[in-house]
């Protein structure tokens, strides 16, 4: 009988058996300290952590009750280590990083609730045929003006039946992806990167800029009346 720990990932209780435990200490701890300087660090390790449970809690449907030693390897021949690419951090090799020998991952169909126009369901249908979402709400508005009255019904079922793709592990899962160590840092920083791009897009915007200016020329005009006010209460003492 092999001495059992009680450990907690990512918000899930998982019983694991003591060699087990240092084995995934070990790699846990490998991945903070190589993500502690890397942009979204955090939240990379979050997200890792989170499929790592995921993927346990998929080995305990199969009726073992405690966590071993070969699920680990499992699971980390599955992510990937650090040590994998460690030597890759150079720009010139950023795009030759070495993948970790997965299996392959059959997409999902998910709502895209991330470039969305509606509910997703264009967006994320598209991700799962490998076509333009443009054209997809093209033909779903199509349908609707030649008074195929249907497609908005099916497009609401959709909607509502499809799930959102809410975690890093299901956007991949959306495209096809294994939720590897790599493929997570990538879609985050990925991510990160449109999202400072589309604040400094609208920050640089003509609208933005007349807002400022805008805002500038009310704080001078309250100010010259507060200073004008003050002077003549000054005056009357």
């Amino acid at each position: 009988m092999k001495k059992t720990f009680t450990i907690n990932i990512s918000g899930t209780v998982f019983h694991i058996e003591e060699d087990a435990f240092e084995k995934l200490q070990v790699y846990l701890q490998s991945l903070k300290d190589y993500f502690a300087t890397q942009s979204g660090g955090q939240e990379i390790l979050d997200d890792i952590e989170l499929r790592i449970a995921e993927l346990l809690q998929e080995k305990m449907a199969e009726g073992q009750e405690a966590v071993t030693a070969e699920w680990v390897d499992e699971i980390m021949h599955r992510m990937g280590n650090p040590e994998d690419f460690t030597d890759q951090e150079q720009p010139e090799n950023a795009g030759t990083r070495p993948q970790p020998k997965g299996e392959k991952t059959k997409k999902r169909l998910y709502r895209d609730d991330e470039n969305r126009v509606l509910g997703g369901v264009c967006s994320g249908m598209s991700a799962y045929f490998d076509i333009d979402p443009v054209f997809l709400r093209i033909l779903f508005v199509l349908l609707i003006f030649l008074g195929v009255g249907v497609s908005a019904i099916v497009y609401l079922i959709l909607w509502i039946v499809v799930p959102k793709a809410q975690t890093t592990t299901q956007r991949l899962e959306m495209r096809g992806e294994e939720a590897t160590i790599t493929n997570i840092q990538k879609t985050i920083q990925e991510e990160a990167s449109e999202v400072k791009k589309s604040f400094s897009k609208i920050n640089d915007s003509e609208a933005v800029r007349k807002g400022k200016g805008l805002i500038n020329k009310a704080g001078r005009g309250f100010g010259r009346f507060v200073h004008r006010f003050t002077g003549e209460q000054e005056t009357q003492q």
